[in-house]
């Protein structure tokens, strides 16, 4: 997985190496064939999932993100995007609708 803005590499997992990673999700240790590498972590599969729609993300993409300390999928990401910006934009409406009020 590629956290963007984040290192898009983990550290080396040799093969022979006697120190089982843990999950930060569930904090067991990962035996698995497979592990995910997000926002500086190790997570099993199962457990790194998107905050807002629960999605497995190594089961629905490559990638994943980040926002306000949440790991998202794509689609809840860009979600999210929109409901910020949209509410400064709302802030700015208001703040100048204050401000001309005020001047009459």
């Amino acid at each position: 997985m590629v956290n963007p803005g984040g290192s898009a590499q983990p550290p080396p997992v040799g093969a022979g190496s006697l120190s089982w990673k843990r999950c930060a999700g569930c904090g067991g240790k990962i035996a698995d064939r497979f592990l995910l590498y997000a926002m500086d972590s190790y997570w099993h599969s199962r457990c790194l999932k998107c905050s807002c729609c629960q999605a497995q993300l190594g089961e629905i993409g490559t990638s994943c993100y980040t926002k306000s300390g949440m790991i998202l999928c794509r689609n809840d990401y860009i979600r999210l995007a929109a409901f910020i910006n949209l509410k400064v934009t709302i802030r700015t409406i208001f703040t100048c609708l204050r401000d001309v009020f005020l001047c009459l």
